[in-house]
């Protein structure tokens, strides 16, 4: 069953000012030189020019973050080649890489701030991260199984935050006003505060931003208007000790909250007719101590972390629940029609999860380069999940709802990479990660009254290895074959999800990817032009997907399927004159089902994916007079739609349309004052964006 979702996007038309220093005012100015600098990444866990990494990595700076307007992942996902994301409401997001994407189950991609791995135990429970105070954004594409462990199957995304300067005093602080077409208003506000406390020794950084999220679905059976207006607050702080050229020592502390009045899910006029309100909260605690000692001959790292994180979903089941309760028997229970109002599911949950990870790498420029490490992680989760039935007459509980599930992940792994370069042109790269996870759960249910116990405990484990090889003809080419495996840890299913009649598995294991790709990078003499390709082929085996049982509100997960495809990513960029620079970037994907199942015939493309997105854009700074400088952005995207059809769910394909989008923005600097004006969706795009089942 379903329930079909109209998710219009916005139009915004805002006005935003910005205080800073002046050293730190983001936009360029026409004055400066046409020379593009280089972007130092650390997507090898070491510092490397991004033009020479051997890999296929986007990196998006805090610089093109501003000029876009960009507040969220989402906001740069058409702009990052092979980049989707869905969701039903902010903190509900699903990440793909490259395809890599399927219904339900575990994430597929690695999600970072810093050195700190962020991901929670489901795909469709990412955490909403704001692009406040970022250094960078790092999008490493294809499986990382080596570097980042379980779950970086389609690749890793890390947030590279900014650390404190030790120098001088900064700080900014900017105000965004937006209205919405035929909906609420959009606003935020942020700021950030440089101290340095000791002059070169020791300073703290802190950012702090609060956003309303104007809303654009109105609920008439409630009689509530923009009911999926919420709004987020989120404060982080960062300390930086450097008593010497060779230690530093950070801590990181930052908390958030997101409350959402509604999921995103309506009809064509952008209205609802749930009977219960459908709101969303989440609020994460992320701490990070970092230590960096440098050996002379290597570097010692150790990131030890904490992330405490609490969800709160509710759901109307009133469309699935009430018709099988008024229906005659022996279809139904025979209450006559119109008894029951109403029928609402809340999900709340919690996880807690330590990470430590120790790693040493080489230092120097010799021919022989090496990272080693180890990495500890436990992860507590409890879920506690229950309907209100209204009016509440019905004797029992309701089939495969009510339960609770909390589980303990305790995963450990060792990891090495070993890089040779025969001459200045040839490198070789050798990696590989040896992961093992114990996993145990505990699952109390009731099914039509009846209390049901499930204890659940297994070791899964997995190794990963990389192969690299890369050749530099010139300065201004590098081409490279990458080929790896990623992964992701197995799992549970609740026994008596069967209710009886159908056999679950107890367990499903940990399934595995293995990409083969060819890539290159290419930068004019000035490297005023820059570009990179990759093709590659995922062969993604014993994909773990749900299960369904026809005719049934039964799922579990199993080992059911294959999925496996060419694909395609490119960007271009060409700084043309002193002021205007040109991007262009796209990606296709060729995933699809490899075999005919009850849930899925050959052929059917990857959940979620779209098979062509592309995106291209113009940034031009001018002059307004002698001593104003000004800036101008118009950015284009297109995504081709995606399908979900699990048959014995869903009587038709659940899908997303395609969609284009323009956004446009124009501004100026004056003395230590930005102000701009930008418009979102000048199209007025209303595709549907995201379709949801009501047992996912």
């Amino acid at each position: 069953m379903q329930i079909s979702a109209k998710y219009r996007c916005l139009l915004l038309a805002t006005c935003a000012v910005t205080f800073m220093p002046s050293e730190s005012v983001t936009a360029q100015t026409a004055d400066d030189a046409s020379k593009p600098e280089d972007i130092i990444v650390t997507a090898q866990k070491r510092e490397e020019v991004l033009f020479e990494v051997p890999m296929s990595v986007t990196a998006v700076t805090g610089r093109e973050i501003s000029e876009r307007g960009s507040r969220e992942l989402k906001d740069l996902q058409y702009s990052v080649p092979g980049l989707s994301i869905s969701e039903l409401a902010p903190g509900t997001e699903q990440v793909e890489l490259r395809g890599v994407s399927v219904f339900s189950g575990q994430s597929t991609v690695g999600v970072y701030m810093d050195d700190l791995p962020l991901n929670a135990e489901t795909a469709q429970s990412g955490l909403n991260m704001r692009l406040l105070d970022v250094a960078r954004v790092e999008v490493l594409r294809g499986p990382q199984g080596t570097l980042y462990g379980q779950g970086a199957m389609g690749g890793t995304i890390r947030y590279i935050t900014n650390t404190p300067g030790l120098e001088e005093f900064a700080g900014n602080v900017s105000a965004e006003l937006a209205t919405i077409k035929e909906g609420g208003t959009d606003s935020s506000i942020e700021g950030v505060l440089n101290l340095p406390i000791v002059q070169g020794k020791f300073g703290v950084r802190v950012a702090a931003a609060h956003q309303h999220f104007g809303g654009w679905v109105d609920n008439t059976t409630l009689n509530l208007k923009d009911a999926n207006s919420g709004s987020s607050d989120i404060v982080r702080g960062r300390a930086l000790w450097r008593p010497d050229d060779k230690l530093s020592v950070s801590l990181t502390l930052s908390h958030q909250k997101l409350e959402v009045g509604s999921i995103n899910l309506s009809d064509a006029n952008r209205t609802t007719t749930s009977a219960v309100a459908t709101p969303t909260s989440s609020k994460a605690t992320i701490a990070n101590l970092a230590i960096n000692y440098d050996m002379n001959f290597a570097t010692l790292v150790s990131s030890s972390g904490w992330v405490d994180r609490k969800d709160t979903n509710q759901y109307d089941l009133s469309p699935a629940f009430i018709p099988a309760l008024e229906a005659p028997p022996p279809f139904g229970l025979g209450y006559p029609s119109g008894t029951f109002a109403s029928i609402s599911y809340h999900v709340p949950s919690s996880n807690k999860i330590f990470s430590q990870e120790v790693r040493l790498s080489s230092g120097g420029k010799g021919p022989l380069q090496w990272t080693i490490g180890g990495m500890f992680r436990n992860s507590r989760t409890a879920t506690h999940s229950f309907a209100i039935v209204t009016p509440n007459i019905v004797p029992f509980d309701l089939i495969s709802v009510n339960g609770t599930n909390p589980s303990n992940s305790r995963s450990w792994a060792v990891f090495g990479e070993l890089a040779w370069t025969r001459a200045p042109q040839l490198k070789v790269t050798l990696g590989g990660r040896y992961f093992e996870d114990k996993r145990k759960q505990d699952v109390n249910s009731a099914t039509f009254g009846a209390a049901s116990s499930d204890t659940n405990s297994a070791k899964f484990s997995a190794f990963s290895p990389r192969f690299n090889l890369s050749w530099t003809p010139s300065d201004s080419a590098t081409l490279y074959v990458n080929v790896a495996k990623g992964f992701r840890s197995g799992g549970f299913n609740r026994l008596s999800a069967g209710l009886g009649l159908v056999t679950v598995p107890p367990t499903y294991d940990p399934d595995t990817l293995w990409s083969y790709e060819f890539g290159g990078r290419f930068r004019s003499a000035d490297h005023r032009f820059n570009a990179e390709f990759s093709v590659y082929y995922n062969d993604w085996t014993g994909v773990q997907s749900l299960e369904f049982a026809n005719g049934l509100p039964v799922q579990y997960v199993v080992n059911g399927n294959d999925i496996a495809g060419f694909g395609v990513d490119a960007s271009a960029s060409w700084r043309a004159t002193k002021g205007l620079t040109l991007s262009v970037s796209g990606s296709y994907s060729g995933m699809e089902y490899k075999n005919t199942t009850g849930e899925r015939i050959a052929g059917d493309p990857a959940d979620y994916v779209p098979k062509f997105t592309l995106a291209a854009s113009a940034n031009y700074d001018f002059h307004w007079a002698s001593s104003i400088p000004g800036f101008a952005r118009l950015d284009y995207q297109h995504t081709d739609g995606w399908q979900v059809y699990p048959r014995n769910l869903l009587p038709a394909p659940a899908f997303a349309e395609k969609q284009d989008y323009i956004n446009a923005r124009i501004g100026l600097n004056w003395n230590d004052l930005m102000f701009s004006i930008f418009a979102k969706n000048l199209l007025d795009e209303g595709a549907v964006v995201r379709r949801q089942n009501i047992w996912h």
